[in-house]
């Protein structure tokens, strides 16, 4: 077994241990509790027509899903926070890095580890509310399975982003500048829909700078084309009224961006590399 590999099975091992991720955990299955009552409800309600209640259920299943989106991020900020910092501050770190393991393979360990986690997580926790819904509703999205890689790959950006911070900051900064960093980033995509809604281009540029900044944005929306039917989707298309809605999209994000989000990953982890081997001990 390599040097990285062992890392991240001891890494995956200590997340495990911690009661955050049990915690969180317990926030999911609340969640879905709640959506499997709000489904009910809203497919058997004697008030809405068949067409209306079609037409709700996957804006109301995409509202859930970004819920659970800020529960993945924020779970990926949370076990990221600690993994460098706090074994800097306690000297565990420092022991094994005297060893013959490099400091770029303790990195790269840790971010596998936690990645590893954080894909279980994203898959148990999409998977679980899909089949609750279906049970309840009779609703289905129509590709599942990549709305969940596309969540995964937004919570992974924030874990690399996090570790990247964890190798300079405390872990509670680290956490905290990770949890605002995908808040401000959801901010701007907000923007630039209403930059789209009134026609002011200025926000609608600033809206697509930041999501190549930071791509937790881009690969949320991603995640909701994939979540949309197609007959929901022309049907938002051709309401004018749903021009500036942040929690629709009306196409999938391109490969150019796709490309370029794998090339954000490699150059933040590569910087956490090369922030590690400078960091004095």
């Amino acid at each position: 077994m390599s040097a990285v590999t062992t890392i991240a099975a001891l890494t995956m091992r200590e997340a495990l241990r911690r009661r955050l991720i049990a915690a969180l955990a317990v926030i999911c299955l609340a969640l879905v509790g709640l959506s499997s009552w709000g489904f009910y409800r809203l497919s058997h309600s004697g008030r809405m027509t068949s067409g209306e209640v079609n037409g709700a259920l996957p804006t109301a299943f995409i509202l859930f899903m970004f819920m659970f989106s800020f529960i993945v991020a924020l779970s990926a900020s949370a076990i990221a926070s600690p993994s460098v910092s706090t074994e800097i501050e306690s000297g565990v770190l420092q022991a094994v890095v005297t060893r013959p393991v490099r400091r770029r393979d303790v990195i790269l360990g840790k971010w596998l580890g936690l990645a590893a986690i954080l894909a279980a997580y994203t898959a148990v926790v999409v998977g679980l509310q899909v089949a609750v819904v279906r049970a309840v509703s009779g609703f289905m999205p129509p590709q599942p399975v990549t709305a969940a890689a596309y969540l995964f790959g937004e919570g992974a950006v924030l874990l690399t982003l996090v570790l990247l911070l964890s190798t300079r900051l405390s872990a509670l900064a680290a956490g905290v500048a990770g949890v605002a960093v995908f808040g401000i980033a959801w901010l701007a995509g907000v923007v630039g829909a209403l930059g789209a809604s009134f026609n002011i281009s200025a926000l609608h540029t600033a809206s697509v700078v930041s999501q190549y900044i930071v791509p937790t944005d881009g690969l949320w929306h991603g995640a909701i084309f994939y979540l949309e039917p197609a007959s929901y989707v022309s049907l938002q298309i051709s309401t004018t009224s749903d021009r500036g809605d942040p929690f629709f999209a009306a196409a999938a994000p391109s490969w150019t961006y796709l490309a370029w989000a794998g090339v954000w990953f490699v150059l933040v982890l590569a910087l956490s590399v090369a922030s590690f081997e400078r960091r004095e001990l």
